[in-house]
């Protein structure tokens, strides 16, 4: 029996705030709505209390370390064109088409590394990247009621206070190993079209290379 051929696994890695879900999307959209698969779905530490991921830093800010069961099991199953459930209980089956995968941990995470074919590493200022999540969240508390824009207002009080202490050191902690694993580097201040498209001259370009050899 022929062995089944396996999709390619595109990598999109950004910091919070970086664009990652847009730039999915749009790619997505763009390899005839490829499949996409989010590690935001299963993680389990954005669950862990300031001081946790405070000692996680202390400790040497092991990546390896951060907790996203059933994921490693759901891309391998997924590359080999196999269909899944995922965490939220949507149906993942898209043929041989590439997947696209939303991974802020690139290659760092090993447990996923081997089935990453191509990463895409957006490269964004941490206070760009931090501006866009304000503006996301005020912009949602502005279409609320009063009530509810004020417990909004609470969370994104405390969430800049997280961020001084801790979410900072986690987000250059990722700037520092991630990106040196990527095969394309963008500039997430570009357009998105601009973005993908060089997402796409890339996966072209690789493409080329492996038949010319």
């Amino acid at each position: 029996m022929q062995a089944r051929s396996q999709r390619k696994v595109i990598v999109i890695a950004a910091p919070i705030g970086g664009g990652k879900s847009t730039v999915v999307t749009a790619l997505a959209s763009a390899l005839n709505d490829a499949a996409t698969l989010r590690f935001d779905d299963y993680e389990t530490a954005t669950r862990q209390s300031v001081e946790e991921l405070a000692k996680w830093l202390a400790d040497g800010a092991d990546f390896n370390q951060l907790q996203a069961p059933g994921l490693a099991e759901d891309l391998a199953a997924l590359r080999n064109g196999d269909a899944i459930t995922d965490r939220n209980g949507s149906a993942i089956n898209a043929g041989m088409q590439d997947l696209i995968f939303e991974m802020p941990l690139g290659r760092v995470w090993s447990a996923t590394a081997e089935n990453i074919d191509v990463l895409v590493w957006v490269d964004v200022p941490l206070d760009i990247a931090l501006a866009r999540r304000i503006r996301e969240v005020s912009a949602d508390m502005l279409r609320q009621d009063a009530a509810s824009a004020k417990r909004g207002l609470g969370w994104l009080n405390d969430y800049l206070g997280h961020y001084i202490e801790t979410i900072h050191k986690v987000l250059e902690a990722q700037r520092h190993v991630v990106p040196a694993q990527a095969d394309l580097i963008v500039d997430g201040t570009a357009p998105v079209a601009s973005i993908v498209q060089r997402v796409l001259d890339h996966l072209a370009q690789s493409a080329s290379s492996v038949v010319a050899r």
